[in-house]
């Protein structure tokens, strides 16, 4: 087990991580996802050693691998890094990028065990230049394994492959996890990531954790503005909460709405999946300027009754049902599924 525990960092005055604690257990990948410049890739480099610990205490099966007064060396880790850009020698063959950093003896069986074991059984004697994205990523999540680290760090390491290879590559790193029964720490921006290949999510921002649970969880019922904004199609409404009733562009819900029913009178940020939201021909309802389709989904660009704009949304398209200009509908979300944060927190 990988035990981060009350870990803080600044660079200057600059507080990038803020007493963050979490556990990443063995044979599970443990996804770290938030905005730009949240502190995922430097607790990632906390935990390899590359950055030097300045508050609290990162543990591995009981062995202290970073403290203030402690520091562990990399190579003494047990710790394996994917980068985004596979960060491979050039100027070697693929069988010696994965066989660099291995006893010398037996190196070379190694580095072709794992080649059959990523799929490139025959790629031992190809240099990084002739290899396709997706190969080098290939070679890279070898190198990294080759070793046999307790560890392995993914710092966005699919970000730059085409959807096909990298759904493919992260299933690969998955079940390799699962195999050697290492722990996975993946970095990623990519929600259908998060969904496909975490066991556990923590979700950063402004340096703290304000989330973290099984990715499910968080999809079904999100505890964060950045957690509701994550998954599928989200539509973002402002709104006025009076007693029992919300009050929004698109008209009025009811407070049974809410994810949490219990959240106090005031004006509000709502968040709400495409998925949803109801749409259904009302006479007195908002007039549908156009319809375009997106995908699996509708956009529906309204009006009010006085033809005033009002916005756009999107919404499943339904089966047997037509939306279509001129038409009047009401907008209602599914009881339950509006997540709501007070307007001042963004």
């Amino acid at each position: 087990m990988l035990v981060i525990d009350k870990v803080s960092h600044r660079f200057n005055d600059n507080v990038v991580l803020n007493d963050i604690s979490l556990q990443c257990d063995s044979g599970n990948i443990t996804c770290l996802i938030g905005p730009s410049g949240c502190g995922k890739t430097t607790l990632l480099r906390l935990v390899a050693g590359l950055l030097t610990l300045q508050s609290g205490h990162i543990t591995l099966d009981g062995e202290s691998l970073a403290s203030p007064s402690r520091r562990l060396p990399p190579e003494q880790r047990s710790v394996g890094m994917v980068f985004q850009e596979g960060a491979l020698f050039p100027h070697m063959t693929v069988a010696d990028n994965i066989a660099f950093g291995l006893p010398k003896k037996g190196a070379h069986e190694i580095a072709l065990d794992w080649l059959r074991r990523v799929g490139l059984p025959d790629f031992a004697h190809r240099y990084p230049e002739s290899l396709s994205g997706g190969q080098r990523q290939r070679i890279a999540l070898a190198r990294a394994l080759a070793p046999e680290p307790r560890v392995l760090l993914f710092d966005e390491p699919y970000a730059n492959l085409d959807v096909p290879f990298r759904r493919a590559l992260r299933e690969d790193a998955r079940q390799i996890i699962r195999q050697t029964d290492s722990i996975g720490l993946l970095v990623t921006h990519d929600p259908d990531e998060v969904l496909t290949v975490a066991d556990h999510v923590v979700v950063l921002d402004n340096g703290g954790l304000v989330e973290a649970g099984a990715p499910q969880r968080i999809f079904d019922a999100p505890r964060s503005t950045y957690g509701a904004e994550l998954f599928g199609e989200p539509q973002i409404f402002d709104a006025i909460l009076q007693d029992n009733v919300i009050t929004t562009a698109v008209g009025d819900w009811d407070r049974s709405a809410l994810i949490d029913p219990t959240i106090s009178n005031a004006a509000l940020k709502l968040v709400v999946d495409a998925d949803h939201l109801l749409v259904e021909s009302d006479p007195q309802g908002l007039l549908i300027d156009e319809v375009r389709a997106v995908g699996r989904l509708d956009r529906l660009y309204l009006k009010t009754r006085e033809g005033d704009a009002i916005t756009f949304l999107d919404c499943l398209r339904v089966e047997g049902r037509s939306l279509s200009a001129g038409m009047r509908v009401r907008v209602t979300p599914k009881v339950g599924k509006v997540f709501a944060s007070p307007a001042s927190q963004g």
